[in-house]
């Protein structure tokens, strides 16, 4: 693919909009993990669960349209899942956020 110097500026703009959603996207995600983290520590349940979590990956990576980036993806799922459960596990053992 040739590109010009505008194309390429408009390929990244339509980036940084996608990064722009991701961000949000990324904020609520977080929030809603806190909020599991209050129910797991009123019930007493643990951060990890190893079966829910490979359903999820399972589960998830099946909605990419391009399978060819199937592993780029369950990389990059997996490590926005450790965050949520690093925020988790903070606010189980009392923690301050960042």
């Amino acid at each position: 693919m040739d590109l010009n110097e505008s194309e390429l500026n408009d390929l990244r703009n339509n980036i940084r909009e996608i990064d722009k959603d991701l961000v949000s996207l990324f904020e609520k995600r977080l929030t809603l993990s806190k909020a599991v983290a209050a129910y797991k520590l009123k019930a007493e349940k643990p951060i990890f669960d190893e079966a829910r979590e490979e359903k999820n990956i399972r589960e998830v990576s099946e909605l990419l349209q391009h399978v060819s980036e199937k592993q780029n993806f369950i990389r990059w799922y997996t490590l926005l899942m450790d965050i949520s459960k690093d925020i988790q596990k903070k606010l189980i053992l009392g923690e301050k956020d960042d």
